[in-house]
């Protein structure tokens, strides 16, 4: 009964805790490769934290820019996960908003790319 008691009050410390998850790690810049509709393009972004868990990802490629919002993990050896969607966009059958980031610390490399139809739009590159 007792190994109960402590379970449980270790469990409601852990959920009632006042800490809040924040996405802390340096501003990426970064250059590599768009691929979009199969045309592959020169491209240059900026990934930063906007507080919280919250990160936006700023894209420049062949005059265009895409500016999307994600939720953004960071773990101990300072890789990046992240997933979220495109600003602006509204969902469809037809054109998918959602997408998803990870980021190696080790060799700064960093992908993203669209959940249901990464050939659509996908980012390759290297991070300073």
């Amino acid at each position: 009964m007792i190994k109960y008691v402590f379970l449980f009050l270790f469990f409601c410390g852990n959920v009632l805790s006042d800490d809040e998850y924040e996405a802390v790690f340096n501003p990426l810049i970064c250059r590599g490769v768009a691929s979009d509709y199969q045309e592959m393009i020169i491209a240059y972004w900026k990934f930063f934290p906007t507080g919280g868990s919250g990160a936006e990802i700023d894209i420049r490629y062949n005059g265009q820019k895409k500016v999307g919002k994600l939720r953004t993990s960071v773990f101990e050896n300072g890789n990046l996960y992240g997933r979220g969607k495109w600003i602006g966009r509204t969902s469809s059958r037809i054109y998918n908003t959602l997408i998803e980031i990870n980021y190696d610390a080790l060799t700064k490399h960093f992908t993203l790319k669209s959940n249901f139809n990464p050939d659509e739009f996908h980012l390759i590159g290297k991070c300073k």
